[in-house]
């Protein structure tokens, strides 16, 4: 799993150096909770504590936040085909992950049904992506 989000990171643009800050930001979880292996190490309750939590992180780790933002692609327009790049990158870094983590059959199967239904996700993004990108096509 820690390779996975290494080489996850890097592909992204934030470097093997800030990799473990990254998943954090991107799971809004601090590092330990990131690679807890329990199923619902990423679940976010919302409660005040989670809250003050990602706000003491945020202040301590500022300067670190801010070198990473500094590195990151910067996002012309947030166009949905980025979001759909990030979507598949993180995805399959989640799946990788449990697999690895995962040896039993069972548990291998869910996981394989789990990356099936989000892959049929992503592609149903995708097409409809294409059909917006064919209707602008046509109204030119």
């Amino acid at each position: 799993m820690l390779m996975a989000i290494k080489e996850n990171s890097v592909k992204l643009g934030a470097g093997e150096d800030l990799y473990a800050l990254f998943a954090g930001i991107l799971t809004m979880r601090p590092w330990n909770r990131v690679i807890d292996p329990a199923v619902d190490h990423l679940v976010i309750q919302g409660t005040e504590g989670d809250r003050s939590e990602l706000q003491m992180y945020a202040s301590e780790y500022f300067p670190q936040i801010s070198e990473l933002l500094r590195r990151l692609p910067r996002v012309q327009g947030s166009s949905p085909e980025t979001f759909l790049i990030i979507g598949k990158v993180s995805s399959k870094a989640v799946i990788e992950a449990k697999m690895s983590q995962n040896k039993s059959f069972l548990n291998y199967f869910s996981i394989w049904l789990e990356e099936i239904y989000l892959e049929a996700r992503l592609f149903s993004i995708q097409i409809f992506m294409w059909l917006l990108q064919f209707r602008k096509a046509l109204s030119l």
